[in-house]
């Protein structure tokens, strides 16, 4: 569901009024006042596909957005959050499950479609149990458990959970231990917390 926001009045550096200005072919809010120019509102959100035998484990959500849905846990990053430890984070809150990163299986990019909707950018990481038991959250999540894309079928499901769980447990199945892109370390890039996925 997509995540509305406020547009910018003001300079959120020295408080001046923005002006409208085309910048780089688009108009965009600029302050004539300092340097600041307002790029846009984005989102940055992760889940985490984890199997059990043909089974993915899958969430009904508690809340809205998408209250009573079923869903990979997952939400949003926090503005100093690495991608892999937001969902290890989210798993962790929502079910009670420890997990580590294996790859990130895809990436879903919905642009601004409306006027004052957030460019949302989502991750799904393949993920590997590392300990803990299954414990939802009643907080956020109504019930949780393992099911097969078959069970699945007679849920309320996102169809992207449906989709990564299928093409997650098809990998296992060819036997490929790290599809996606994996985790380098050994590039230099800028940035101390910054972190490079590649395919390996």
């Amino acid at each position: 569901m997509p995540q509305i926001c406020n547009e910018f009045h003001y300079c959120p550096i020295c408080g001046s009024g923005l002006e409208n200005m085309l910048i780089e072919s688009k108009v965009r809010k600029k302050c004539p006042g300092c340097s600041y120019i307002h790029w846009g509102e984005y989102s940055v959100g992760v889940g985490g596909v984890l199997l059990q035998e043909k089974r993915g484990l899958i969430v009904q959500r508690a809340i809205n957005p998408g209250r009573g849905r079923w869903t990979i846990p997952g939400g949003y990053v926090e503005q100093n959050e690495k991608i892999a430890d937001a969902v290890v984070r989210e798993m962790k809150e929502e079910t009670g499950i420890l997990t580590e990163p294996v790859s990130i299986l895809a990436v879903k990019d919905r642009p601004e479609d409306a006027r004052g909707v957030k460019h949302d950018i989502y991750i799904v990481f393949l993920l590997r149990y590392v300990g803990g038991k299954l414990f939802p959250d009643p907080g956020e999540v109504m019930q949780a458990g393992f099911f097969s894309p078959e069970e699945c079928s007679g849920f309320n499901i996102a169809p992207l959970s449906l989709h990564v769980i299928r093409k997650a447990i098809e990998y296992g199945e060819q036997g490929c231990r790290n599809p996606g892109f994996i985790l380098k370390e050994d590039i230099q890039i800028s940035g101390s917390l910054s972190e490079l996925f590649i395919l390996p």
